[in-house]
């Protein structure tokens, strides 16, 4: 299944690990301009910081990827940063830990655990969707299986997006694309073929 995940709305977390303070902040892009642009922000607003190290993912099939340790040790931060966000497959989102030195070095271990932990702390308390590769159909029937077919639709893994009733109704709904044949055919058989489908696109589709 195509999928990717994205950070929703913008968040900031804090961990002190050895009295230096790890200020994470996940923002949600559209491209790397806008990654870039939402970096020089953050620098400015932490200018006093020892570190603003960064990595983000700015396309839905993880071939654009950028990442800096800001002067930390090569390999101990951005790469690690990144990685997490790698693994779980969060896209179009920047992630930007900031860190004040707080006496105590960490060592390259210590940096590479401290940065990830940033992240992975920063994730858990974000508001993280799954978008899906899927079809988007119009289907119309009449209103006595409309109930029953809403019902299939979303039985089957998909997402109903509009219901709009006229001499018929038409429901405008999303399903996974690997479901969509199964979907198709389920209904043909419920409405013994009496059902229209209308192909509207294709794109990725948050299900929540």
């Amino acid at each position: 299944m195509k999928s990717y995940k994205q950070v929703i709305t913008p968040i900031e977390s804090e961990l002190i690990i050895k009295k230096s303070r790890f200020i994470t902040n996940l923002i949600p892009i559209e491209n790397s301009e806008q990654a870039d642009k939402e970096l020089k922000r953050i620098c400015k607003k932490y200018s006093d910081a020892t570190h603003n190290c960064y990595a983000y993912i700015s396309n839905i099939i993880a071939t654009e990827q950028r990442f800096s340790d800001d002067g930390e040790p090569q390999g101990t931060a951005g790469i690690p940063m990144l990685e997490v966000i790698k693994k779980r497959e969060v896209y179009l989102t920047l992630v930007v830990v900031t860190r004040y030195f707080g006496g105590i070095k960490l060592g390259a271990s210590g940096l590479v655990g401290a940065y990830t932990d940033s992240v992975v702390s920063a994730l858990q308390k974000a508001d993280i969707r799954t978008f899906i590769y899927s079809i988007v159909e119009n289907a119309e029937i009449s209103y006595s299986i409309a109930p029953k077919v809403s019902q299939i639709i979303i039985e089957l893994g998909g997402k109903i997006i509009s219901t709009t009733y006229d001499q018929n109704v038409c429901i405008n709904y999303a399903v996974p694309e690997e479901n969509s044949s199964v979907l198709k055919d389920k209904l043909i058989d419920f409405c013994a073929g009496k059902i229209t489908f209308e192909f509207k696109y294709k794109d990725f589709v948050d299900y929540v």
